[in-house]
């Protein structure tokens, strides 16, 4: 039995080649975009640095005037007032 002899370059037709299928993935629906929207219905409060600087003060009196660790007292205020 004879092979088929397969065909030049110049023989070839055009666009007789199939595109490889694409892979499909699962589509996703995003959630419907709400104007204004606030988590819980809740207004994050964005603390002054004034404000956090007074706290932050009164902490570190409160806990004696220790020495050094500062940052303490301000992440101790930023969080108090952020859930005021």
């Amino acid at each position: 039995m004879a092979t088929p002899k397969s065909p030049t370059s110049t023989e070839k037709k055009p666009g007789t080649r199939k595109a490889p299928a694409r892979k499909t993935t699962a589509k996703v629906e995003a959630a419907p975009v709400v104007e204004n929207h606030i988590e819980n219905n809740i207004e994050k409060r964005i603390p002054s640095y004034e404000e956090i600087a007074r706290l932050a003060e009164q902490y570190w009196v409160e806990r004696g005037r220790p020495f050094g660790s500062p940052e303490v007292d301000w992440l101790r205020a930023v969080s108090t007032l952020q859930a005021a």
